[in-house]
């Protein structure tokens, strides 16, 4: 190997080739992944291949300096600044300027608190408040990968202080610590992931065991003994731990965990045993492979917002001729950021100290004062027209006390039943439950309306994301066992309360009882992460067994309450178009394309992916002895489904329904409430 002196992240190093070919496999691993390209099942391992790198790099730094005993923190964090911040906050302003042009109200001021909490490294905590990062909906976030340098700074941010704390017990005594630290932060992420799957993913503590690695690694070099048979040997070994981490590990396995380990411990092997002449090595630094890898934060950071504006304005690359150009224009624009970004101000012959930090602070300060902006104007409506608007407002088309009364999974234990909403004819104690997700939510405000005529009144039990039926957990949910414990309380109140006498059941039943990814009803693809199956089975079970035992629950649950002298009233599945019709259609006036009053699509996307749900929910009905509520009849007749009429969308998102769309099902339920109440005579 040529051994030539360059800037490494910061302070000079030994230049190593073969790192540059692991950042470019990392990088490359992560946007085509992020392309939807299915032979990179496990593209996102590129970032904990990144965590090992940065890990060796910066903790090999600070050890060196400490030995020689010039390290010094204001250098540390200026140099971390000029690597970091430069190109970060060129992708911040670019994605404000076209997400001007691109995004909706409501999505640009998310977007501005997105921007703000990037400023302060701590958009990992801001995604994993907001979004799960294997949804498909994560894609349409410019900034959503900034999680991975928020954990970063964050890591650095403590590192060098427990350097400089231990170092009096020398490199021993800092690796015992660091082992310690690691152990505990592995097994954290392995005990947290079933329960807390994004806390997981997101939070530092978690992925602290990422990064030690590869300081652990760096303190471990300087004492390997030569051995360039072996060190061939398992560099090899480790790239093929790499490549095959990505391209064969399952894509729905907790991460990070134990799978996680491969790609980990295949870049640590690298890393260790790189420099000897290998397959690997020689793979590595082909020129090519090691162009990429010297652009490589430059590509991951402008991927993703060239992704999400594709995604937003509804150009997502399909098929390998698109995937292959979004794919070189953004190693295209990554270059020249890395040429005319990057690389001047890592110079300080180039940008002078001074400058750098005028040029950096009134960056930051105006990228905080958009982000202020944007949420204090709520999005900058303004810049549509008031069409647009007026339609953009059904986003929020929900009743007043939506929110207050559906419960979330991280305070529902401090809501005890007897203190839920009660909606309908005041003064009057309920004798209607209605138990479900959000989407039973939605509907107990206007139901609890329509019931004052009757003089009748309901309670609202509901849970956002949480089917109503005892005994199932949900895979790839947060909290998971929330949902079930609620259930069983649920049950175990209306058994219990006998002056409850119809019990209505609502969901979005299709997102428990499928496990298919699918299309929307636009043709995008519907990335299916989120599934019901029994809390004593596995999610992997045999899919005919998992909606088989999903339906005898639903079955033993209805007759339950049957058998407790309560009338149950099982609404069926309705449909989901799976897109937001007030977004997609607000923008598509945005854009002066025409728009007609009423908007319809065929039957059979409803009827055909629903099949099973609905067979399921039907067969429960009958056997268990619940009134089946044909709630498909308010939207689809005449071979279409209705999801706008007279310019008002009916559904709220792409599932939800809105006010118009809750007024169309109300009355059904109403029918069948009354129709099914026991005559007061009796």
């Amino acid at each position: 190997m040529t051994k030539r002196q360059a800037k490494g992240y910061f302070g000079h190093m030994t230049y190593r080739q073969e790192i540059d070919g692991l950042r470019a496999i990392a990088v490359m691993g992560v946007i085509l992944y992020h392309l939807g390209l299915t032979a990179i099942g496990a593209g996102y391992a590129g970032v904990d291949v990144f965590f090992v790198i940065s890990g060796f790099l910066i903790g090999g730094i600070i050890a060196r300096q400490r030995e020689t005993g010039n390290f010094s923190y204001r250098n540390f964090y200026a140099r971390r600044a000029r690597r970091i911040l430069p190109a970060l906050f060129a992708v911040i302003l670019a994605s404000i300027v076209v997400g001007w042009f691109t995004m909706m109200p409501r999505e640009y001021r998310y977007f501005g608190g997105g921007a703000f909490s990037t400023l302060l490294f701590a958009s990992n905590i801001w995604f994993f408040e907001l979004i799960d990062y294997f949804n498909p909906s994560a894609l349409k976030d410019p900034l959503i990968h900034t999680w991975s340098l928020a954990v970063e700074e964050q890591f650095y941010f403590v590192v060098p202080l427990l350097f400089g704390l231990l170092w009096r017990f020398g490199r021993k005594g800092v690796f015992i610590v660091f082992l310690l630290l690691w152990i505990t932060s592995l097994t954290t992420a392995i005990l947290t992931n079933d329960d807390h799957p994004m806390a997981a993913f997101y939070l530092i503590h978690t992925r602290a065991w990422e990064l030690l690695s590869g300081v652990l690694a760096a303190l471990l070099f300087p004492r390997i003994p030569a051995n360039a048979r072996l060190h061939a040997g398992l560099t090899n070994l480790g790239l093929v731990m790499i490549l095959g981490g990505l391209a064969l590990i399952p894509h729905n396995v907790p991460w990070p965990g134990g799978w996680t380990i491969i790609p980990v411990a295949g870049t640590v092997l690298v890393l260790l045993f790189g420099q000897a002449p290998s397959l690997a090595r020689t793979a590595l630094t082909l020129r090519p492979v090691t162009v990429i890898g010297l652009i490589s934060y430059s590509a991951y950071l402008w991927h993703q917002p060239a992704i999400s504006f594709l995604e937003i304005t509804g150009h997502s690359p399909t098929g390998a001729l698109q995937i292959t150009t979004v794919l070189l224009a953004v190693l295209g624009v990554s270059w020249l950021s890395w040429r005319f970004i990057e690389q001047p101000f890592r110079d300080e012959s180039t940008m002078p100290k001074m400058a750098t930090i005028a040029t950096l602070s009134l960056t930051g300060i105006t990228i905080a004062g958009f982000a202020i902006s944007a949420h204090l104007t709520r999005g900058y409506p303004d810049r549509l027209p008031p069409k647009a608007n007026a339609l953009m407002a059904y986003a929020e088309s929900f009743s007043p006390d939506y929110k207050k009364c559906l419960a979330v999974r991280g305070t529902v234990a401090n809501r005890p039943m007897e203190t839920r909403c009660i909606h309908g004819a005041k003064d009057t104690p309920p004798t209607i439950a209605l138990w479900g997700d959000s989407h039973a939510a939605v509907l107990s405000n206007t139901l609890g309306q329509a019931l004052i005529p009757q003089g009748m009144s309901l309670r609202e039990l509901t849970l956002s994301s949480c089917q109503p039926i005892p005994g199932l957990i949900n895979a790839g949910q947060t909290r998971a066992p929330v949902c079930t414990k609620f259930n069983a309380d649920v049950l175990a109140y209306l058994l219990a309360t006998p002056s409850i006498k119809t019990v209505v059941m609502n969901g979005a039943w299709d997102n428990y009882f499928q496990h298919a990814d699918t299309r929307n009803w636009l043709g995008e693809f519907q990335n299916d992460t989120l599934f019901s199956y029994p809390v004593n089975s596995q999610p992997d079970m045999p899919d005919a067994d998992r909606k088989a035992a999903i339906k005898a629950r639903l079955t033993n649950t209805i007759r339950a309450l049957r058998n407790a002298g309560k009338t149950v009233i099982l609404l069926q599945a309705k449909p989901r178009p799976n897109f937001s019709i007030a977004g997609h259609y607000a923008r598509k006036i945005w854009y002066n394309e025409p728009v007609m009053p009423d908007v319809g699509f065929p039957s059979a996307l409803f009827f055909g992916e629903t099949q099973d749900t609905r067979e399921i929910l039907g067969k429960a009905a009958r056997e268990g002895g619940a009134v089946l509520v044909d709630t498909p009849r308010a939207f689809c007749t005449d071979g279409e489904c209705i999801v706008m009429q007279n310019n008002e969308p009916l559904f709220a998102d792409g599932n939800h329904l809105s006010l118009p769309g809750v007024a169309r099902v109300v009355p059904l339920v109403l029918d069948a409430i009354v129709s099914s109440a026991p005559d007061p005579a009796d």
